[in-house]
């Protein structure tokens, strides 16, 4: 658990700058097209024969449905699962999980809290949209982050942006920051694991605001921690344990 007075300090001082956030990611992926051609086999000037055209009409249909599969562009998943203390846990709510630097980020406050706490209207649902971020797309949190990490001999591992709120025919409205605590947990890339380190995560809000997120849990392989609704920059980083 980090209690520096002296992270405190640095992150003061630091998060003077504004906050640069990453620009918002929709819960649909960008399509790719692919190159079309269409061929026809057989001599020319003569008649295609039964078996000729029915093996054209399967190559056609192939080609079509290759070219389907393109266009529908990459999959994103709409839940997470995490290993914690021996136990697969799954996600609580739909999103679009597309963070590829934490293999799991999952949602442990279940749905129907979640309704409660923040209002959810009829015929909307708890939504989360989770996505890696950089030092290039936003640098005053990576920046925030790095600070708090360096401040107690650690570094970052990796870092995202999390949006926490409700989807209601197709239109995402985030929760209030000063809501109802929700719980996550994030697993820690296999080859940033160490038996001798502790983790945390470094929460930035828009505006500058940042708050270090102590582990909950005693899995070596995982952070548990808590936080609001809402729009952040969420920091995972590693440092010497006590």
């Amino acid at each position: 658990m980090v209690k520096s007075k002296f992270v405190k300090e640095v992150l003061t001082a630091a998060l003077a700058l504004s906050l640069i956030m990453a620009p918002a990611v929709g819960a649909s992926a960008g399509s790719v097209s692919g190159n079309s051609s269409s061929s026809v086999s057989g001599n020319a000037g003569a008649p295609a024969s039964e078996s000729d055209s029915s093996d054209e009409d399967q190559g056609s249909d192939e080609r079509d449905r290759e070219r389907e599969r393109e266009e529908e562009g990459p999959s994103i998943p709409s839940t997470s699962i995490v290993k914690v203390a021996g136990e697969y846990r799954t996600t609580a709510i739909k999103g679009a999980y597309m963070s590829e630097t934490f293999a799991g980020t999952v949602v442990s406050t279940d749905e129907k809290t979640l309704e409660e706490a923040y209002g959810v209207e009829d015929a909307a649902q708890p939504y989360i949209r989770i996505y890696d971020i950089s030092e290039k797309n936003t640098p005053a949190a990576m920046e925030s982050a790095e600070l708090a990490a360096e401040s107690v001999g650690g570094s970052v591992i990796g870092a995202v942006n999390m949006e926490i709120g409700s989807l209601k025919e197709g239109e995402f409205t985030l929760f209030d920051e000063d809501g109802r605590k929700i719980t996550m947990i994030f697993s820690i890339p296999q080859n940033q694991v160490r038996e001798d380190c502790a983790y945390a995560m470094v929460c930035v809000r828009p505006g500058g605001t940042a708050e270090i997120l102590s582990d909950l849990d005693t899995d070596a392989n995982t952070v548990t921690f808590q936080t609001t609704g809402g729009l952040g920059a969420y920091v995972m980083i590693r440092y010497p344990a006590a």
